[in-house]
């Protein structure tokens, strides 16, 4: 597999305080499901930001294919980063009145813009993203309106209209009940095996990380480590989630 993310020495948070892990390396390979764990507080949300390019790292570097995410100049622009990579947030609150329809074909304002319209190229992909997440048939309900479950299709629906080769999702089953997560997780190996996406998702379940990832990055005790999902338990890379 070919490397798609990689992080070099990289240490994350904010700048007016204390990092949240000693500096690592990490690399992401397309079509591979990583899985995010550790505690409440341990920076699992501040660590997508920084592999988004929405947060500055403390030091080191993240890229995307070769390209650096917080370097304007020598990395990617805005509009191209936005074709490489996504973060997707449960928090994120539902557009108002919005209906299905608009809200995934934001997903193509990265290649059409806000005011040129739209290809038949993207017309297609709108269409697919939403036929692949099972929403086409509310598509014309406005997205506040749906259940916890459909507006996480939806959500995940535009991402995948974005076309983008880096999906990362924030506990996208924080408001699902066990067999929705099971679908959720079952759809995102689905979409790094046929598309090649590389993906990172942050969970709290053990279960599904190891069922379903391909590797479990844990940040624990200021330090990321990461094993692969079969040998993570036997490694004590699960230790912190022990209630013993």
């Amino acid at each position: 597999m070919s490397v798609i993310l990689e992080a070099k020495a990289l240490q994350f948070g904010y700048a007016a305080g204390q990092p949240f892990s000693r500096a690592f390396d990490f690399a992401l390979d397309a079509g591979e499901v990583v899985a995010l764990m550790g505690e409440n507080g341990c920076g699992k949300s501040t660590l997508l930001k920084t592999f988004a390019g929405m947060l500055a790292p403390l030091a080191g570097s993240v890229a995307i294919q070769g390209r650096d995410v917080h370097d304007r100049e020598k990395g990617y622009t805005l509009q191209e980063l936005s074709k490489q990579v996504t973060l997707m947030r449960m928090n994120m609150a539902p557009p108002d009145r919005m209906t299905v329809q608009e809200f995934v074909s934001l997903g193509r304002t990265p290649y059409a813009g806000v005011f040129d319209g739209r290809s038949a190229e993207d017309e297609s992909i709108i269409e697919q993203s939403m036929e692949s997440l099972d929403v086409k048939r509310f598509a014309g309900r406005a997205v506040c309106e749906l259940s916890d479950g459909e507006r996480t299709r939806v959500y995940l629906a535009e991402a995948i209209a974005q076309s983008v080769n880096v999906l990362l999702l924030d506990e996208p089953n924080a408001f699902l009940d066990i067999p929705r997560s099971h679908a959720l997780f079952r759809t995102l190996r689905s979409l790094a095996a046929s598309r090649g996406m590389g993906i990172v998702v942050s969970t709290h379940s053990v279960e599904y990380a190891l069922r379903y990832a391909d590797r479990i990055m844990v940040i624990d005790g200021g330090e990321v480590k990461v094993a692969a999902a079969g040998s993570a338990e036997q490694s004590g890379l699960l230790d912190w989630a022990r209630a013993d």
